[in-house]
């Protein structure tokens, strides 16, 4: 890499270099940097000067010319879908086009501790997650927005040094491979949204709608996509109450039902219920994973098909898959206990992992129609990236909606692949769709001159109060 630096002060040719290689030891740092002054650097101090933060259109540029996009793959989190996660994060990290992306781990434990390192790249270093904290670098997020806001933690080496020494962790754009909740609820997305850095997914909104299964399901009904008949109810209320909702249930839809966790996904907490007794174990069973429940009315003699949809204001559907399963339904251990690969491979993960048919033999007219469904239910909750919708269509051929997932397992890239787009190329449309989605937020007016009302207060009109 080479930096034309000819026409720079030597302080402007300092902070392009520290730019360009951010995310590198800092003992490199300062040793490339000596060819430039001959004392000592503090590089921390440089990095967090105000005449560094004067250069953002000179680094931009730097950026455009010199480095790959710093693309964090963000996974983990304090979720019961926690390892569906790790498996989607470690498949996408293996595909990212390296001549594009320097790819940059950021795990997320179970307690809300944040990690990075090369280990975390692979299977290996999560099958023992007590150990992972001796095989990663500890990260801490610093109190202001942008690139910088990551950092990570190292002990201080040598015979007298103590502490530790806090390294700058550049991020250009973030990848989220979240399931579940605390990521795919919304909770990441804000997040980034308040650090000033793109992500790929829905946004706050969307990502909150599409966790919530009563709130998509009535968003929905109101847009006239049809959905099963269902009621839902609080935990606290089935807790005090547990009789009067078993009836309820009972008086508006018939058995067989299912009873599901209204804020997870996988299958998490999913039960069919096929009498009152069983209706009551299932209630139960939700009521372990989230304070709102959701019971729907079974589609009997059904066939379950998902169509994937990429894109933010002009979105386009995938092939359509059918799922098969001997099972009552797609449960947890039908979907993920199968062994993973690490590579997006034909054979690998998710399609190793139940009976499915890429593309679904529904004839064109029932195609087009799943796929026109799935755009509309995609921009109903105002989703972008790729989202994954899934179907239940009866033996009449009506068909439903069942449910949303604005990040789905594996990104869905199976489905894009039967239309011809590669793992490798979804990744990239993901991450240019998530910084056109960042430019076009940049475009809002987020500050208004208030002095005019101020003024109009001042003259103590009704209603207001003299300033």
């Amino acid at each position: 890499m080479t930096c034309n630096s000819s026409g720079l002060s030597f302080q402007k040719q300092l902070f392009v270099f520290q730019y360009i290689t951010s995310g590198v030891s800092v003992k490199f740092v300062r040793c490339v940097a000596m060819r430039f002054k001959g004392n000592r650097l503090d590089v921390h101090e440089i990095s967090n000067s105000r005449a560094f933060q004067r250069t953002s259109s000179l680094r931009g540029r730097c950026k455009e010319l010199w480095m790959k996009k710093r693309v964090a793959v963000v996974f983990g989190s304090r979720s019961v879908e926690h390892e569906v996660s790790i498996i989607t994060a470690v498949q996408a990290m293996n595909t990212l086009d390296e001549e594009q992306f320097e790819v940059v781990p950021l795990y997320v434990s179970k307690e809300s501790v944040w990690f990075t390192g090369e280990a975390l790249k692979t299977m290996d270093v999560f099958r023992d997650l007590v150990s992972l904290p001796g095989k990663a670098q500890r990260v801490q997020l610093r109190p202001f927005a942008g690139k910088w806001t990551f950092a990570v933690q190292a002990p201080r080496r040598g015979f007298m040094s103590h502490g530790m020494d806090v390294t700058p962790l550049a991020v250009d754009v973030a990848l989220l491979c979240n399931h579940g909740t605390n990521g795919e609820d919304g909770t990441m997305q804000g997040m980034f949204e308040l650090l000033g850095i793109p992500y790929t997914s829905a946004g706050v909104t969307g990502s909150a709608l599409g966790m919530d299964k009563v709130f998509q399901k009535q968003l929905f009904a109101a847009a006239g996509i049809s959905v099963v008949p269902y009621v839902s109810f609080s935990r606290r209320t089935w807790r005090s109450s547990p009789d009067d909702c078993l009836r309820h249930a009972e008086q508006r839809l018939q058995f067989p039902m299912f009873v599901k966790p209204a804020n997870l996904g996988s299958s998490v907490g999913i039960t069919r219920a096929t009498d009152h007794d069983t209706l009551r174990y299932a209630l139960e069973v939700a009521s372990q994973f989230d304070r709102k429940l959701l019971v729907e009315q079974a589609v009997v003699d059904h066939r379950e098909v998902n169509c994937a949809v990429l894109g933010n204001d002009d979105p386009i559907p995938s092939a359509c898959e059918e799922v098969f399963s001997s099972r009552a339904f797609l449960d947890y251990d039908t979907k993920y206990k199968v062994g993973y690969k690490t590579t997006a491979e034909s054979n690998s993960g998710i399609q190793k992992a139940q009976a499915r048919k890429v593309p679904a033999n529904l004839g064109d007219d029932l195609t087009r129609r799943v796929q026109e469904l799935a755009c509309r239910a995609f921009t109903t909750l105002d989703c972008r990236g790729v989202a994954r919708v899934d179907f239940l269509i009866d033996g009449s051929g009506a068909v439903y909606v069942n449910e949303i997932n604005t990040i789905p397992g594996a990104l869905s890239f199976y489905l894009w692949e039967a239309v011809g787009m590669q793992y490798r190329d979804l990744l990239t449309k993901l991450i240019d769709l998530a910084c056109k989605a960042f430019e076009d937020r940049r475009s809002n007016v987020v500050s208004y001159d208030v002095s005019d009302l101020l003024r109009l207060g001042s003259k103590g009109k009704s209603g207001t109060k003299n300033v």
